[in-house]
């Protein structure tokens, strides 16, 4: 019967992984994570700047406030995708959305100081 534990000889890296494997089958290479907060305001912002090695992301609105996103920079508040209020997710992924997960995306919220947790998976 297997352990339960993980050894220093189970840890693996790279191509070794399974998901490491998959990544390089599904994107054509490796990839890695990025991982970042934004806060956005009553005034359009970056939220995503173009970035032709992103295969994937999601966007999780955590703040109080209502946020809304757009591809375009004219956003205003109940005009673009809508994330809710701490629940709020919006995802994009190559295989799914195409080109459109390379492009910009804007955000504005409903109050100052809203926070959105940013994950890009990134081809490297």
């Amino acid at each position: 019967m297997g352990s339960a534990y993980i050894r220093p000889t189970n840890v693996v890296r790279g191509d070794e992984t399974t998901a490491g494997r998959y990544a390089i089958a599904r994107y054509g290479g490796p990839t890695t994570v990025l991982t970042t907060t934004r806060t956005l305001g009553t005034t359009v912002s970056h939220v995503l700047r173009n970035n032709p090695r992103r295969v994937a992301y999601r966007i999780f609105n955590r703040s109080a406030n209502s946020v809304d996103l757009s591809f375009t920079s004219d956003v205003t508040s109940g005009t673009g995708i809508p994330l809710a209020a701490s629940t709020g997710v919006a995802e994009a992924d190559v295989e799914v959305e195409g080109e459109l997960v390379i492009q910009e995306v804007h955000g504005i919220a409903s109050a100052a100081s809203s926070s959105v947790l940013v994950i890009e998976v990134i081809r490297v």
